[in-house]
């Protein structure tokens, strides 16, 4: 596996410590530069010109998205992944037109740093054999495009008032019992409102991730029992 440089745009450098030891816990990664701030990453980007950036969105002197946007008419062969905070419908749809790698909200499981890592490594791999191709075949073309297919599949925009990281802990919680939760249980058990916990239940049932029961209990007072569709 050849090394690929990444270069980390991060205003808090505990943040950007932390990325850097995610980058290189990853075999065929090593991190070539950290900048804090516009004019350091724009003069290093030129310099190194890294295959890949991970950048915030919030900063003292920019916005991420300004600076992705010069990335893009300046080095259309760097890709970028966003790193942030930011779980705004807009700011995503502004990220993803401007042709982002992907996008991960913070707080960062490594996990799933690791996953968009090694399918970055898989996209650059295959632009890498199309280039070294006289022509292409369908299974060239196949490689290059799957990982669009499956990044589209899996960015799709949340309905307003569901948030990622709420939605996570709640899939968490009923894939780890056979039982189920109410929506007082769960909401007591993730720190939430019971109308909230409902809410995110009955987004899961509506996308057929989870079934609701009737239960009745010890009063006879009728109650919907959420459980994980396996």
């Amino acid at each position: 596996m050849r090394s690929w440089e990444v270069f980390i745009v991060e205003d808090d450098i505990r943040i950007a410590e932390i990325n850097r030891r995610f980058v290189e816990k990853i075999d065929g990664f090593s991190v070539c530069g950290i900048a804090l701030n516009e004019e350091e990453a724009k003069e290093q980007i030129t310099i190194l010109k890294p295959d890949l950036v991970i950048l915030d969105i919030y900063f003292p002197d920019m916005n991420g998205l300004d600076l992705l946007r010069w990335i893009r008419s300046e080095f259309r062969g760097i890709e970028v992944i966003m790193v942030t905070a930011a779980t705004e419908a807009e700011t995503l749809k502004s990220a993803l037109e401007d042709g982002i790698f992907d996008y991960i909200v913070k707080p960062v499981i490594f996990q799933r740093f690791k996953e968009t890592l090694l399918k970055f490594h898989e996209y650059k791999s295959s632009i890498q054999q199309l280039a070294a191709s006289s022509e292409v075949n369908q299974s060239i073309i196949d490689a290059v495009f799957k990982r669009e297919k499956s990044e589209s599949n899996r960015t799709g925009l949340l309905p307003k008032g569901i948030d990622k990281i709420t939605l996570d802990k709640v899939m968490s919680m009923l894939t780890s019992t056979q039982t189920g939760y109410t929506a007082e249980d769960l909401g007591q058990l993730i720190g939430v409102s019971r109308t909230t916990a409902r809410r995110y239940l009955e987004y899961l049932v509506s996308e057929q991730k989870v079934s609701a029961d009737i239960s009745y209990g010890g009063v006879g007072r009728p109650e919907r029992i959420y459980k994980y569709r396996k």
